[in-house]
């Protein structure tokens, strides 16, 4: 609202239309807002913003209720939906695309990826020309925020009070933690560039907590940094695969120079060098410039690939990654374990009370087998890809 409010009469200038407020939807009608609004506008009444008949719905709410009522409800009048909640678009997202198709109408959730990066734009315009050949990202600024303050000797707790003092996270970032956040938007990502349903997307998840802070040292004694990043890659036969992980990147590489809250996204297109995008992606500031984008936006497009393109297949990575392993047992106790399960090892690490196993190239599931022994044991390893090439390991 502050931005609109704010930008009213440069848009007015560069776009020649003026917006005007008819409702908003909040939780609470008494808060002071410092906005030069009519209070009058405010409701914490849904049925009376429902029966608002606007031209454009913005719905920022988060999570599934009321935002799906919102979201039928907008698209079924025929009013253009704008939102920036991931979760609606992955659960919903398909559905509520066929309703404004029926009626008309039109959705639209850039904001809901990468907060000011231009993720979805950028993939929209690049379906009917070239189905990338992989999109691989940070798309949760909270997490990043975190890892990079971790790196900078803070505590974890530590981190995540800074992030909640800045707007960054909520009380309980579980969530972009765990990666459940970047999932849904990779589910998103992978229904535009790929033209999977969301919920059909399969996604191997690997949690940063617990163990976040072991995998930070751990990772700095190879001159590496530790990101979560969400991947979606094309493989042969119309088939991809999607996962949402910790992984250990060079310190030269883009990614590990991708600090707090930025976003940062790669488009592979099979060319030189990826299309990459950037920009800040957690908090209110972003995401309202992001909202304020969409609404510009004459129309967005269809989000169906059309018919004659190739259809793609979700499934499980049959690919080998080397992985990091590591627990606070010493390090003889877990050469024994991994070798009791089969698995290959390319380099032992130690770091005080922690000790680390650098697989050769494997499988997922035979990491599952070396997670599973060392449950037995009632040690809780923390576990990231490791994608940093022998060569250039740095010893300390």
């Amino acid at each position: 609202m502050r931005l609109l409010h704010e930008s009213a009469p440069a848009i007015a200038a560069r776009f020649g239309v003026r917006f005007a407020l008819t409702r908003v939807l909040v939780r609470d009608t008494a808060r002071e807002r410092n906005i030069p609004l009519d209070p009058r506008l405010f409701t914490n009444d849904l049925d009376a913003f429902l029966a608002e008949d606007a031209d454009v719905v913005i719905e920022a709410v988060g999570g599934e209720e009321p935002a799906t009522t919102i979201a039928r409800a907008a698209l079924t009048r025929g009013s253009k939906l704008i939102t920036a909640n991931k979760d609606l678009v992955a659960s919903h997202g398909d559905s509520l695309s066929a309703l404004a198709h029926e009626h008309h109408s039109s959705l639209d959730f850039g904001a809901a990826v990468g907060g000011s990066a231009p993720v979805i734009s950028t993939l929209r315009d690049l379906v009917g020309a070239s189905t990338p050949v992989s999109v691989r990202g940070i798309l949760n600024g909270t997490s990043n925020y975190v890892i990079t303050l971790i790196e900078r000797g803070v505590s974890l707790d530590s981190a995540l009070a800074s992030a909640c003092e800045r707007g960054l996270a909520e009380a309980d970032c579980a969530r972009d933690l765990d990666g459940r956040d970047a999932a849904a938007k990779l589910a998103i990502i992978a229904w535009i560039a790929f033209g999977i349903r969301p919920a059909d997307l399969h996604v191997r998840r690997t949690s940063l907590v617990p163990g976040l802070e072991r995998l930070v040292r751990i990772a700095s004694t190879t001159g590496a940094r530790v990101r979560l990043i969400a991947e979606c890659t094309r493989l042969s036969g119309n088939r991809v695969t999607a996962a949402v992980e910790p992984v250990i990147v060079p310190a030269e590489s883009a990614f590990a120079r991708t600090v707090l809250e930025e976003n940062r996204v790669d488009v592979d297109l099979g060319w030189r060098s990826p299309l990459s995008v950037s920009g800040p992606g957690a908090g209110s500031a972003p995401t309202a410039a992001a909202l304020l984008s969409d609404l510009l936006r004459v129309t967005p497009p269809p989000n169906d690939r059309g018919a004659g393109v190739a259809q793609f297949l979700s499934i499980a990575d049959p690919r080998e990654h080397r992985w990091l392993v590591a627990t606070q047992l010493d390090s003889e106790a877990l050469q024994r374990t991994a070798a009791a399960v089969g698995l290959g090892s390319e380099r032992y690490l130690a770091d005080g009370a922690n000790a680390a196993i650098i697989t050769a190239p494997t499988s997922w599931e035979s990491v599952q087998r070396l997670i599973g022994a060392l449950g037995v044991l009632t040690e809780t390893p923390s576990v990231a890809r490791y994608d940093v090439s022998t060569e250039r390991e740095v010893l300390q």
